[in-house]
């Protein structure tokens, strides 16, 4: 991020104590984008998992010959079953984004007063947040302004005026944040979940005899399986951390919105700091699970 040692001299100042306040706002966006960066992995293992699924249906759970076992079909037709939560990723995609695409503008406004609109279709997308399940309805108006605010072509008002009207999207970047939330818990989750469940049942087949396999093969599959199992326990507690970061978000955009004024103040960017150590503790996490 890039910071003009000539913004006191531009009369860009937020207040005095230009840079201490300044730094409180960068660093908020920064870690904010890095909540949004963090939720990627999670769309591309949500469609992974899906289709790991659908494939280890037809390996332990088929009865049909081995001559007739086609693992180019099974993962078309995987491919295929998965295709709906492929296309919903792309509107959370979306919505990761305009979060991303929120804190890039608002350090933007924090370093040298001036950001410019935001390239991505954002009208598009505004039409699709209606039918997506994991933003209440109620929250969609106050996204769509949030949108506005990232395509608007020029910053026209004092930086202080910028700074306090990208704070006041405080409702619609915490709806973003929460659908997020929502959406990786129900479905990057809920397949989580659902492959833990099948796991313990093809072990639990294996070794009473059900999946026949000659021993040395039943053995392997047991330590392959155990293996998808410890990999799925890391994967899911990446939503605890996911949920903890977005919520000291919510929490430390409120505190920088109340304490404009004094965010010069040690105890103003306690929420800040407080934000950092738990998004670094989710990158821990996401390093462990991925």
């Amino acid at each position: 991020m890039r910071i003009l040692p000539m913004v006191l001299a531009l009369g860009l100042s937020l207040l005095t104590g230009c840079a201490t306040n300044l730094k409180a706002v960068r660093d908020f966006a920064d870690e904010t984008k890095k909540i949004s960066v963090a939720f990627d992995p999670l769309l591309a293992s949500t469609v992974d998992q899906c289709e790991q699924r659908e494939i280890q249906k037809k390996l332990y759970a088929s009865d049909a010959p081995l001559i007739d076992f086609d693992s180019e079909k099974i993962s078309a037709r995987a491919t295929s079953i998965c295709k709906p939560i492929a296309d919903e990723n792309v509107v959370a995609k979306g919505i990761s984004s305009a979060l991303s695409d929120y804190a890039s503008k608002l350090s933007a406004v924090a370093g040298d007063g001036v950001a410019s609109s935001v390239d991505d279709d954002y009208d598009a997308l505004a039409k699709k947040l209606g039918d997506f399940k994991d933003l209440p309805k109620e929250k969609v108006t106050a996204v769509s302004g949030v949108l506005k605010f990232l395509t608007r072509a020029v910053i026209e008002r004092a930086q202080k005026q910028e700074i306090e009207a990208a704070l006041n999207h405080e409702e619609a970047v915490g709806a973003l944040a929460d659908a997020l939330v929502t959406y990786a818990e129900r479905v990057y989750g809920g397949y989580i979940a659902d492959r833990s469940r099948d796991i313990r049942a093809y072990k639990n087949a294996l070794l009473k005899g059900d999946i026949k396999a000659p021993e040395l093969l039943a053995k392997l599959q047991l330590v392959e399986l155990r293996s998808q199992e410890l990999q799925l326990a890391e994967r899911a507690k990446v939503i605890p951390a996911l949920r903890k970061s977005v919520a000291q978000m919510k929490q430390a955009l409120k505190d920088l919105r109340a304490n404009l004024d004094k965010l010069s103040d040690e105890q103003q960017r306690a929420e800040v700091e407080k934000l950092a150590k738990d998004v670094k503790s989710l990158y821990q996490q996401l390093a462990k699970a991925f």
